[in-house]
């Protein structure tokens, strides 16, 4: 090797002790944005649905079953109808949240059954949330039917109660502060 081979050696080997540091530094800082920015990928993925967490849209007002609840009970306001197939037939059934004028500050909330030819088995009546009701549609033991919450308030009170059809009947299966909601 000549003399200007060793000096461009050197120079290529000699980065300065505080120089290798800041690189350790640069990476060590990226590698931690990189981190935070995939965290906050992954919990914007889970909050837009993935995990199971979207509530139901509700259905379009030409909706066969809703109409055939509208027919069945005319004169009432509907707030909310989202369809799912609930008893496990293959066929997809509608829960129907709604008030009724005449009877003041209550709201209701029933299932429309689908028998599949037209027709549908309407539920008792249960009560529903006043305000912001929303319903998400789950399978809690992973088998057959379907189970729903229903969410909603009534002047802030917030409540929560998830149903499930058993002998073509709404049964609460639990829920925490409808009565303050409803």
């Amino acid at each position: 090797m000549n003399g200007q081979e060793r000096e461009k050696a050197k120079t290529k080997q000699s980065i300065p002790l505080w120089g290798r540091l800041m690189m350790v530094l640069v990476l060590v800082v990226g590698v931690f944005f990189l981190r935070q920015y995939i965290y906050a990928l992954e919990e914007e993925r889970q909050s837009q649905g993935s995990n199971g967490l979207e509530y139901a849209p509700s259905v379009s007002s030409d909706h066969p079953a809703l109409q055939y609840f509208e027919t069945a009970n005319p004169g009432r306001d509907i707030f909310l109808a989202c369809e799912e197939d609930l008893t496990d037939d293959g066929l997809k059934d509608l829960v129907v949240v709604y008030h009724n004028p005449e009877e003041g500050r209550l709201n209701w909330m029933v299932a429309l059954l689908n028998q599949g030819n037209g027709t549908y088995v309407i539920t008792h009546p249960t009560r529903a949330p006043i305000e912001n009701q929303a319903i998400r549609f789950f399978n809690m033991d992973k088998e057959g039917e379907m189970e729903f919450v229903i969410t909603g308030e009534k002047d802030g009170e917030v409540g929560y109660a998830i149903y499930r059809i058993i002998d073509g009947e709404l049964i609460d299966l639990f829920g925490e502060d409808m009565e303050d909601c409803c």
